[in-house]
């Protein structure tokens, strides 16, 4: 069953992208934002992580496609990225069943977030 991408997720995705500079989190590479993918360590099917930006990280493509293939190696990344403590924190946040998020909010804060990287380019 495919998952539908919304408006939020598109925002989030590009937010998340900005963010980086357009680098790719695992190889450093520089790919430019829209070139990167918004890897997720969990299914976007949990909703309590599908937006935080601990369960994603930009990943160009090769990379991605690496880590997607290699799941011990995705843990291991995820891990060295976030450090014990986040890791932990983000695998017990992705098993709240259902997470209230006010998602009108949270698409604001994210056009605001985007707003001011942008400006920076």
């Amino acid at each position: 069953m495919k998952i539908r991408i919304d408006t939020l997720d598109k925002l989030f995705s590009r937010f998340v992208r900005l963010l980086s500079g357009g680098y790719c989190r695992r190889c450093r590479k520089y790919v430019g934002y829209k070139k990167l993918h918004n890897a997720h360590f969990h299914s976007r099917r949990k909703h309590s992580v599908r937006w935080d930006t601990d369960n994603t990280a930009p990943l160009c493509y090769g990379c991605h496609s690496y880590i997607d293939g290699n799941p011990f190696k995705k843990i291991e990344f995820f891990l060295e990225l976030l450090g014990q403590e986040r890791f932990n924190l983000l695998n017990e946040r992705a098993e709240i069943l259902k997470p209230q998020i006010d998602k009108e909010a949270l698409k604001k804060d994210l056009q605001e977030k985007i707003a001011k990287l942008e400006v920076k380019e």
